[in-house]
């Protein structure tokens, strides 16, 4: 069973790991072959798994917007799928259309909406404009697309000011999410002064939308966002209080009843506990895999099999699998069944005799998850297991169950039901003082910089080196094999050179550049909401990727939300030395950039250009900083927004001296930059283009880019290759196109 479990896992990942599908015949062809070899049911499983996921994402890839209705007016009806997140009146929500012409589920974002807000399960019909799933492509920031596609979303899209927006029917009464949408207001109004409704919120139905950026800043750097999850822990003891509590109550009953015997009862219990914990969560993919465990355990019990850990694990491995093959690219996928074993492997092997050592086996896990932790997420929390020595069973064994019968007394009494909730809040305010201050202290979490494959892998046997029970030979070898880790950092150009990032921030511009000890960025790119900037989704992940913690000089062009959007974060995440602007009034404590400020790093020449003086009567846009960058490898001019004025007074001033390899082009190739002498006078071989997808100014004009083209420049756009990077290598990295996956939407070329 452990040995099919694998390969059907194994057929999954090799499917989901493709750039592209491949042609149905020789796909078909391959399998046939494959199948005819092989003849055994290891072989056979790898096989279905490869065919079972290569069925299900073509089907999810075949359901996403044609691009003939991208950015097109569409009058759309259907239910509310999701408990829409509601903040400052922008509501977000996914959708299920009635109509059959579009994907089956959008992901949607209603700006600036009007009340009555939608509801979970109700039937609406809205006017949108819709696109395909697209993200910004970066290193090291979150892949947004992937995780559309894992939820199989087929479009994203925005609801229109229209009075077509209307509630056409209300929810059933048995909509799970309705139900739980009620229990969230409920449970709002009877705890109006708890500190952690926003805790016990996510642990008792799901919920995390009032966890701010200070919650989770915590949880990470301790190592305890898992406790957020309803996931294994908490599904598999919600089964446990089932299964004993029934059992108990079964022994009461009259002795003819008595017949059944009570472990059937108990397992019937237990399932049904786990099954509305589930069902409080939303059934998520998470819960999903712990119910599935559960129920597989619970039916062992019933038929009076022998019970191995491992075939329970390799069965729900099976299970989950089949219901959901994307599951297999997830983090919370790999953490989940990686802790479990983890569990299995020390009580088996460190205590077999002892087997309930709590300290231990939270010390072993959280060693066991470093590779995965390095891998998907590049970020250790170093104090995670002191964190989770006090937290977990603080909330496994007292907060969970509080809720549980609090969640189940709103139904009989309100005010018993209050006082369990309100003692629940009551232990997780005592834990979350202990968290923040284990979160406070300098070492709580350690970054990796993003590490090769064959590095990670070393990593991993170390970690299974240390696992192995004392006295296994040459266990001193992981001592070795750690050494990379704590040494490697990513390549850096050498002195007299320099990198060059063009960050994808959708509308708006980011750029790092780096030397071979000090590193700037110009602009930080947009702030789309108060909870959302790139400065934070998007430069900071890129920079701690690249093992950077600190910044020698930012540069912020000008005012405008999509150059200076992302500052604040970036300030909170990065350490920034000195800021430089054109505009004070928005940057007080900056430096005003001025033309003839100079200065070298690493035989790399830096100039500012431009603004000519601190006081003037142009527009934002011809304020802008401009910098030129000037090595041994390649030269490169950042104009920031300048139109055509700060364009002649360049031009004017410094003539042939604009002359450079790389230009990252005016204001986004609007029609009021770019003029023919600019371009002729800088003749740049490459022109980067930092433009969102479908962004509402249509940038770049046609005509400017026909200017670009008759100079015989390259034009390289961010919304169709992701960020840009200018490397050792001769030609620049398209990220979009280098790093595409089986989801990734395709580089244009």
């Amino acid at each position: 069973m452990i040995k099919t479990a694998m390969a059907f896992l194994l057929g999954c990942l090799l499917c989901l790991s493709l750039k592209e599908m491949p042609a149905p015949n020789g796909f078909l062809l391959l399998v046939v072959i494959i199948i005819l070899w092989l003849r055994h049911t290891v072989g056979l499983a790898f096989i279905v798994g490869l065919l079972w996921a290569g069925f299900q994402a073509q089907s999810q890839l075949a359901d996403r917007l044609p691009e003939m209705l991208a950015g097109k007016d569409i009058v759309i009806s259907g239910e509310i799928t999701t408990i829409p997140t509601v903040r400052d009146r922008l509501v977000r929500f996914e959708l299920a259309p009635d109509s059959s012409a579009y994907p089956r589920r959008i992901r949607l974002t209603w700006y600036r909406a009007s009340s009555p807000y939608p509801n979970a399960g109700e039937h609406w019909q809205f006017t949108v404009r819709l696109k395909p799933p697209r993200g910004m492509s970066n290193p090291g920031s979150f892949d947004y697309e992937k995780w559309l596609f894992t939820q199989r979303i087929g479009a994203t899209g925005y609801v229109r000011d229209s009075t077509s927006n209307q509630l056409l029917q209300h929810a059933s009464v048995w909509n799970v999410n309705r139900l739980r949408q009620q229990l969230q207001v409920k449970l709002k109004k009877l705890l109006p002064d708890t500190e952690q409704l926003p805790l016990l919120q996510g642990l008792a139905i799901g919920i995390r939308d009032d966890l701010d950026d200070s919650h989770w800043q915590t949880l990470r750097q301790t190592g305890t966002s898992h406790l957020l999850a309803i996931s294994g822990l908490h599904i598999g003891l919600a089964a446990a209080i089932g299964f004993f509590l029934l059992r108990f109550l079964w022994s009461l009953m009259p002795s003819l009843l008595l017949r059944v015997p009570a472990h059937y009862v108990g397992a019937l219990g237990g399932v049904i506990l786990a099954a509305f914990y589930a069902c409080l969560a939303g059934f998520t993919v998470p819960t999903q895999r712990a119910f599935v465990m559960v129920a597989t355990i619970m039916l062992a019990l019933v038929w009076k099999r022998p019970l191995y850990p491992l075939h329970v694990l390799a069965v729900s491995l099976l299970l989950v699998l089949f219901i959901d093959p994307f599951a297999v690219i997830s983090a919370g996928f790999w953490l989940s069944f990686s802790a479990v074993a983890l569990i299995v492997f020390t009580c088996s092997n460190r205590y077999p005799k002892q087997r309930w050592n709590w300290a231990g086996i939270h010390l072993w896990i959280a060693v066991g998850l470093i590779p995965l932790l390095v891998l998907f997420f590049g970020q250790i929390s170093v104090i995670s297991p002191i964190a989770n020595l006090i937290a977990v069973p603080l909330v496994s064994f007292l907060v969970v169950p509080i809720i549980l019968f609090g969640m189940v007394m709103l139904i009989v009494s309100e005010p018993l039901a209050r006082w369990l909730l309100n003692n629940a809040d009551y232990l997780l305010d005592l834990m979350w003082q202990w968290l923040r201050l284990l979160a406070n202290s300098p070492i709580s979490d350690w970054h990796s910089p993003f590490l090769p494959i064959v590095m990670i892998g070393f990593v991993a046997i170390a970690v299974i080196l240390i696992l192995l029970p004392r006295g296994w030979p040459a266990k001193w070898l992981a001592l070795i094999l750690l050494l990379p880790i704590w040494f490697y950092q990513p390549d850096k150009p050498e002195s007299g050179e320099f990198y060059l990032s063009v960050l994808d921030v959708g509308q708006g511009l980011a750029t790092v550049i780096e030397t071979k000890d000090h590193v700037l960025v110009f602009d930080t790119g947009p702030k789309y909401s108060a909870y959302f900037d790139t400065g934070k989704a998007v430069v900071a992940p890129f920079l701690k990727h690249r093992a950077i913690n600190n910044v020698d000089k930012l540069i912020i062009s000008h005012s405008d939300n999509d150059h200076i959007g992302g500052v604040d974060s970036l300030a909170g995440l990065i350490t920034i030395n000195e800021t430089y602007s054109s505009d004070l009034e928005a940057l007080p404590n900056a430096t005003p950039c001025l033309a003839g400020q100079v200065w070298f790093w690493n035989q790399v020449k830096f100039e500012i250009l431009h603004p000519f003086e601190t006081k003037h009567t142009s527009n934002k846009n011809n304020r802008s900083c401009v910098l030129k960058v000037t090595a041994n490898n390649r030269s490169a001019l950042l104009p920031g927004d300048i139109e055509k004025e700060s364009e002649y007074r360049l031009l004017n001033r410094y003539g042939k001296a604009l002359k450079a390899d790389i230009l990252v082009v005016p204001h986004h190739g609007s029609r009021t930059s770019s003029t023919m002498r600019f371009i002729q006078t800088v003749d740049p071989e490459y022109g980067l283009l930092a433009v969102g997808y479908r962004n509402r100014y249509r940038f770049p004009v046609e005509s400017v880019l026909k200017r670009y083209q008759k100079q015989g420049t390259r034009l390289l756009r961010t919304d169709h290759h992701g960020a840009i990077l200018f490397r050792d290598e001769t030609q620049p990295i398209r990220w979009r196109q280098q790093n595409a996956k089986l989801w990734t939407s395709k580089a244009i070329e």
